[in-house]
C-alpha cells in the first residue's frame, strides 16, 4: 500500500511540474529526473538495494524510453499554445503513473 501511495505522490508532483513548466521547450528533462528518484524510493521501500551502477542502468533506460516517448510528445505539444500545454500535463501524469506502478510491481516481487 506504501508503494500506491508514493506512486500517487510522484504522480501529482508530475503534474504539478509539467503544468507550471509546460510552455518552456526542453523541461521534460525535470521529468526523467523525478522518474529515477521515484523508482530508488520504490527500490527503498521494499529493501531493494540499488548501487550506483543499476541507478545508473535504470536512469538511462528511463531516459532512453522517456525520451522516445514523452518527451517527443511533450516537446511536440509545448508549440501547441493552450491545448498542447493542457495536454502535456496528462501525458507526463499518465507516463510517470505507469512507470511507477511497473516499478512498484517488479519491487514487490523482488521483496
Amino acid at each position: 500500500m506504501v508503494g500506491v501511495k508514493l506512486i500517487v505522490l510522484y504522480t501529482l508532483i508530475a503534474g504539478v511540474v509539467s503544468a507550471v513548466t509546460a510552455p518552456i521547450p526542453g523541461t521534460s528533462l525535470l521529468l526523467t529526473a523525478l522518474e529515477v528518484y521515484m523508482i530508488v524510493h520504490l527500490a527503498k521501500v521494499y529493501d531493494y538495494k540499488l548501487g550506483f551502477k543499476e541507478i545508473g542502468y535504470t536512469a538511462f533506460a528511463i531516459w532512453g524510453l522517456s525520451t522516445l516517448l514523452q518527451d517527443t510528445a511533450l516537446e511536440i505539444l509545448t508549440f501547441v499554445p493552450g491545448f498542447g500545454w493542457a495536454a502535456e500535463v496528462i501525458v507526463a501524469v499518465l507516463f510517470v503513473f505507469f512507470l511507477g506502478n511497473l516499478a512498484n510491481l517488479y519491487f514487490k516481487k523482488k521483496a
